[in-house]
């Protein structure tokens, strides 16, 4: 929670007007972010022999973020030894978004407010964000670390509701 506490204070450095220009950009890199971090975690899941619908949505949730994975496995009855997997899987992406950040800013233009709230939507995982933004340019972490915190609470709502019943739909 104080992790928490200390991304929202975040928001204090945050012009409005840049998140009212690029509102719709945030909302679809959040719901695009969640659904491809979900599928691509539900695909690996499968691929390793996860192929009941509990395990691979707990493991597709956790893709999104580590927070996501067990608030999800929870919810679905997954066993603790899923729930870890995806919470594994959630630091594995924090991680890897925090050390390869600086390194493909520059190549995606991730230089501005926008783009930094459309690189926290998609990608997602608050810690990493926030940590790759932070050595890219600091002026940005409050933007991509705003959407990258609607990302998780987006993905924990989804996660054990509509993608769980869709999930459980294709492979029953």
């Amino acid at each position: 929670m104080l992790r928490d506490f200390a991304i929202v204070s975040t928001a204090y450095g945050v012009d409005l007007s840049v998140i009212r220009r690029s509102g719709a950009t945030g909302v679809l890199s959040i719901v695009l972010g969640v659904l491809v971090s979900f599928v691509v975690g539900a695909v690996v899941a499968a691929a390793f022999g996860y192929t009941d619908a509990e395990s691979m949505a707990t493991i597709g949730a956790g893709a999104a973020t580590y927070i996501v994975g067990p608030v999800t496995g929870t919810a679905v009855g997954a066993s603790s030894d899923v729930i870890a997997l995806s919470v594994a899987a959630g630091l594995v992406k924090s991680v890897v978004v925090m050390v390869a950040t600086p390194m493909i800013a520059p190549l995606i233009r991730l230089n501005n407010p926008k783009a930094a709230m459309a690189f926290g939507g998609l990608m997602g995982t608050t810690s990493g964000v926030a940590g790759g933004l932070a050595a890219t340019d600091e002026r940005l972490v409050p933007y991509g670390a705003m959407t990258a915190t609607f990302f998780t609470g987006v993905g924990c709502l989804l996660g054990p509701s509509v993608l769980y019943v869709a999930l459980r739909a294709l492979v029953g």
